[in-house]
């Protein structure tokens, strides 16, 4: 790291400590420090704007590490008439749970990328910020669609022994709402004539039909949809339509994939390619438990590199299993897929 490049990463770290309100020394020695609530928020509140989806879903802070669903579901109606006397509907919570457990995200920032910022000090500390929470973002995203397991020491590339993710959390508390079978046993067949599903349309309302009766017409519900299922989706009508080139041009991916199932639909970033699942996006949650965040700057010699590193306690959480449907994506075959 050039000096210039030294005096810039000094002064940063002060900034950070006295925003934050930390002593600098300590940041300075690499030892990591808690951050307030109303600071936690604000950091929390970063890193969903890294990306559009975060925002878009519930994404709160909790107090304890493990307990009940913040928002949870209700069953059946809450209004009606009784003779006599006022009218109260049975409604009682999910009584599913969340449990936050320890995750810690650090990234190594190499002397050389550090360089490269020196030089526009004045931006030093913006790019630095949306450099780690934009990656912060994306673990999060992924995790949440992959996310299987809490393993001690985690190896898996796409964060499967991170934490239990959305899907994860449908598996174990209502296994109905997770398509693992077309006509054959543990296969989903789409595409082709002699498949489960046809096209996108056909998987979208089936699923939708999976949902509780109560939610089929809802008004907020979106296909979240694989980048592969739109793009197999794509080639099928391009081929069925025997389209020419500039023909193709027209019709893009944007236009196919507007609408399925008479719902909106959305790719999202770091969702597995044949996942499919009906659900409204603010039934889907990330909680962090308040006052678990810690952040740390170390100066790694042998790395050459600064390790960031950002640590908390987090769930993920579908508020109201009776509200998402999905299909199993490791169980999909494309068409001609053996």
């Amino acid at each position: 790291m050039k000096l210039e490049t030294e005096k810039v990463f000094k002064q940063f770290l002060q900034d950070v400590a006295g925003y934050y309100g930390a002593d600098v020394t300590r940041l300075e020695n690499g030892q990591s420090f808690a951050i307030e609530t109303p600071k936690e928020t604000r950091l929390l509140g970063n890193i969903q704007k890294q990306a559009d989806f975060l925002q878009k879903i519930n994404y709160v802070q909790v107090d304890d590490a493990k307990g009940q669903l913040i928002f949870g579901a209700t069953e059946g109606i809450i209004t009606g008439r009784k003779e006599g006397a006022r009218y109260y509907g049975g409604v009682e919570p999910s009584g599913y749970g969340y449990e936050c457990v320890e995750t810690d995200s650090g990234v190594l920032i190499p002397w050389a990328r550090l360089d490269q910022w020196g030089h526009l000090a004045p931006q030093f500390a913006q790019m630095w910020a949306d450099y780690v929470q934009r990656q912060i973002a994306l673990d999060e995203i992924m995790i949440g669609f992959y996310g299987e397991s809490v393993g001690k020491t985690t190896k898996d590339p796409q964060g499967k022994d991170v934490n239990k993710g959305w899907m994860q959390f449908a598996r174990e508390n209502k296994p109905s709402q997770v398509l693992t079978k077309g006509k054959t046993e543990n296969i989903i067949r789409i595409f082709g004539e002699n498949a489960d599903y046809k096209n996108l349309d056909e998987l979208a309302y089936d699923l939708k039909q999976g949902l509780h009766e109560r939610h089929r017409d809802a008004g907020d519900l979106v296909f979240l949809v694989g980048a592969d299922l739109v793009a197999k989706e794509a080639s099928v009508v391009y081929r069925g339509n025997s389209l020419i080139a500039t023909e193709k041009a027209a019709l893009t991916t944007h236009d196919l994939m507007k609408t399925f199932g008479g719902m909106p639909a959305m790719i999202v970033p770091n969702m597995p390619g044949r996942a499919a699942i009906v659900t409204s996006l603010d039934n889907l949650s990330i909680y962090t438990q308040k006052g678990s965040i810690r952040r740390s700057f170390r100066e790694d010699q042998e790395a050459k590199a600064i390790k960031d590193s950002y640590y908390r306690n987090a769930a993920y959480a579908v508020e109201d299993l009776g509200k998402f449907a999905a299909i199993e994506f490791k169980n999909v075959k494309l068409e001609n897929e053996e």
